[in-house]
């Protein structure tokens, strides 16, 4: 007899109101209100009818997978159950409350705006950049910061019926890379038992997901009443371990867990993948990915506004452009998003640096650091089981909770995780901005923020088709700054610190600003690269993708339109890059001919060496080649870098001696014997 779990979906046409006074329309579930034309801040009431046949002695849940903010449900007229938070699944026990006929579901929702008596500084809802950020609708405009909430029930909801001994959820497996190459697994399984003690058995099966590999634990354990934790270890002799694309494969483990009673009758049964590997960072940010040197070529990432539109497609698209643009790590920016992401980086390959959704400043009340201090061990417990998930951060860029609070949100994810580095915040001290916030991008020759550096960048304007549907004609140009404003523009730091020129049309303003951005990521990455492990050990560039239409530090826009900049970052950010030290834009014809092309660099960050190599690098003028030039490079060591002074291009330039000015573009190829290029390069250099 199979006594498995059955699943009763909630999903589709619900009723609400703004109070209940109104009479009740129809909304669809899940979404955000937003998206379903509700611009709203505050409490929405939602119901829905629904049948269920139930079966004696079996036990029933109410299942959440996330609503924004505050939550209070009823059934049948009883309160069952409130929630506080917007990322976690919560359930409650239903069993004593359902009828075997019609059943009335009631849930009030409260995404508040809070006050402007304590936003921003004291802000107390834990939703990160959805409620507090310089890319959200209204950015940190007082009155508008808080505009087009993201209220409501986000994600799914359904009934989960269960036998009375059953599976709890959030079953996590650890793993210990020993020293001789082994792996022993902890599993850690959580049971609850609402009938009288008595002895099961417990049936693991772990099997490779994509390769033939298969393991089997099969235990008899008494079962007290109530809940219950096992734990239960299995050794793999040869491991096969996860890793970032672009140092192998990224191997996953399938772990089916089967829960029987004493007639071997299944009672329940749960699934779940998982990856073994090892993740170190030291107190110098030195990072080791399965106990060898790794560089993360990283982005920050904050994909969506209203995470119910974030869907499996727009998830797909989006981590096919970050493999495409040579992205090996993502820092989900300040807030957590939804399963489905973190289950496309563990497939692809893509290591995720993970904020606590706490952004800035907030209260210091007892309660709302006890709340705070909850959140981030439901965020460890949820999401534990992905291999790509490398780090914790307990906050970013706090002021006056630095002491106050993060210390004891670091206490608490250390407890919960010791496989995981916990960086205690994400200080202001890693994110420089020169040519941005402050002076000349060519301050980033003097590499701010080393060794580790988790933001950097400059805005740019979207494409011209993304512009004309952010905003109608008489907004767009001449510009209506206060509308740009609400669009994330920051004017000051666009004209008075990066003195991007205007030009005389939209068209020319945002060419002339996505080259700035362009320049900008281009010479602050090629720095930061080929100094690596010397002096950087790894960069997270802000950032990679719009989350409403907006104009952002982003290279893709909202519509996943790239910018001109995402074309550079898949060049700067290739495992093998050729580069050269280009430190001025213009030169007179007699400094070229004195000083010549500058030194030369290559970087290795895969673990393969590239033996018999050589560098062909052009210098064209209106793409007619005025010089060849072909350098023996020999051997590339892996995961290292290799630098040559004064190649011999430098003599070709004498011996050409150049007599027209103008635009030269020098492009770089390197190549192996065969010919085939490993990588390519080039820049812009103005003779005047």
């Amino acid at each position: 007899m199979f006594l498995t779990s059955k699943t009763y979906p909630l999903n589709g046409i619900w009723q609400y109101c703004l109070n209940k006074q109104e009479e009740y329309s129809d909304i669809q579930v899940p979404s955000n209100w937003y998206l379903q034309g509700l611009n709203h801040s505050g409490k929405v009431y939602y119901q829905r009818k629904f049948e269920i046949s139930l079966q004696k002695d079996n036990d029933y849940y109410l299942v959440f997978k996330g609503v924004d903010y505050f939550c209070q449900v009823k059934l049948n007229g009883r309160l069952i159950g409130k929630h506080e938070g917007y990322f976690q699944e919560f359930s409650f026990l239903i069993t004593d409350m359902l009828k075997d006929t019609e059943n009335l579901l009631e849930v009030e929702v409260d995404s508040p705006k809070e006050s402007v008596d304590i936003w921003p500084n004291k802000k107390y809802l834990i939703k990160g950049i959805f409620n507090h950020h310089d890319t959200r609708p209204g950015s940190w405009d007082p009155e508008y910061g808080q505009d087009k909430n993201t209220g409501g029930i986000w994600n799914d909801i359904f009934i989960e019926e269960k036998h009375k001994m059953h599976l709890g959820k959030n079953i996590k497996v650890s793993s210990l890379i020993l020293e001789d190459g082994r792996a022993r697994l902890d599993i850690d399984v959580p049971l609850n038992n609402h009938v009288f003690p008595q002895e099961i058995e417990i049936i693991l099966e772990i099997s490779g997901v994509g390769f033939k590999e298969k393991y089997k634990i099969d235990k008899n354990i008494f079962l007290s009443s109530g809940k219950n934790n096992i734990h239960l270890v299995k050794t793999i002799d040869k491991p096969k371990l996860w890793t970032t694309w672009d140092r192998g494969k990224s191997y996953l483990y399938h772990l089916k867990c089967i829960l029987l009673n004493s007639k071997r009758n299944i009672l329940d049964e749960s699934s779940l993948q998982f990856g073994i590997r090892e993740i170190k960072i030291d107190n110098q940010w030195n990072w080791y990915l399965n106990g060898q040197r790794f560089f993360p070529r990283g982005t920050n990432i904050i994909p969506a506004q209203w995470l119910s539109e974030y869907n499996n497609q727009k998830i797909a698209q989006d981590i096919k452009m970050l493999k495409e643009a040579n992205v090996n790590a993502v820092r989900v920016h300040a807030h957590i998003n939804r399963q489905e992401f973190y289950d496309a980086c563990d497939k692809t390959g893509i290591l995720v640096w993970q904020d606590f959704p706490l952004q800035w400043s907030y209260e210091e009340s007892d309660e709302f650091v006890q709340n705070a201090v909850s959140q981030i061990g439901d965020m460890i417990e949820q999401f534990y089981n992905h291999p790509s998930i490398s780090v914790w951060c307990c906050h970013n860029e706090p002021s006056t909770n630095r002491y106050t609070l993060d210390p004891l949100l670091y206490l608490t994810a250390k407890a919960k995780d010791f496989t995981r580095y916990i960086d205690i915040a994400s200080d202001f001290a890693y994110h420089p901005y020169p040519g941005w916030y402050r002076t000349h991008y060519y301050e980033f020759y003097l590499l701010p923020g080393a060794p580790f550096i988790s933001e950097f960048g400059a805005q740019a304007l979207p494409n011209i088709e993304t512009m004309r549907e952010m905003m109608n004609k008489e907004e767009l140009w001449p510009p209506k700054w206060s509308v740009w404003a609400y669009h994330d523009f920051q004017y000051d730091t666009t004209f008075n610190v990066a003195k991007v020129d205007m030009g005389d049309s939209i068209e020319e303003f945002i060419e002339n600003s996505q080259n700035y951005q362009s320049k900008l990521l281009k010479y602050a990455i090629e720095n930061y690269r080929k100094n690596k492990y010397s002096k950087i050990t790894g960069i997270f560039q802000f950032m990679f993708v719009d989350n409403w239409n907006a104009i952002t530090w982003s290279v893709v826009d909202y519509f996943r339109r790239p910018k001109k900049s995402y074309h550079v970052l898949k060049i700067i950010y290739q495992p093998v890059l050729i580069g050269m030290d280009m430190d001025r834009e213009k030169i007179s014809l007699d400094a070229l001919r004195t000083i010549g092309i500058s030194s030369i660099w290559i970087v290795n960050d895969t673990l393969n060496k590239y033996e018999n190599t050589y560098a062909e690098i052009n210098l064209l003028k209106d793409e007619e080649i005025a010089i060849e030039s072909k350098i023996e490079i020999g051997c590339i060591p892996a995961d290292g870098v290799k630098h040559f002074s004064s190649p011999p291009m430098s003599e070709g330039l004498i011996r050409l001696n150049l007599k027209e000015k103008g635009i030269y573009n020098i492009e770089m190829k390197l190549k192996n014997k065969k010919g085939y290029i490993i990588s390519r390069n080039s820049y812009v250099m103005e003779v005047i």
